[in-house]
């Protein structure tokens, strides 16, 4: 186990780390009504727990693939919400 001197070391690592990254939400479903408010999106998905959200599935991708091979089973990707639908929510808000 880490010593307590060494986890406030990282901690004040994590958070020079943190200061330094210039970060833009990195989710490709821009037309969503959360892009860019991470912290309200990922809330969103986790009260829901329907999937992960689009930015986080191709880290975790990769590792559910070969787990599922490990077990004998397939991954399948989840088919993405038409880009349509999206225009459509903006029209109906719009009304």
């Amino acid at each position: 186990m880490m010593t307590k001197e060494a986890y406030y070391a990282l901690v004040l690592n994590n958070r020079e780390l943190a200061k330094a990254l210039d970060y833009r939400c990195a989710c490709p479903n821009t037309l969503c009504d959360w892009h860019g408010d991470c912290k309200v999106c990922v809330a969103m998905h986790r009260h829901k727990a329907d999937h992960i959200p689009a930015c986080l599935q191709p880290i975790l991708k990769d590792k559910l693939k070969a787990l599922a091979k490990t077990v004998e089973m397939v991954a399948q990707d989840k088919e993405a919400i038409p880009l349509e639908y999206f225009h459509y929510i903006q029209e109906q808000d719009q009304q």
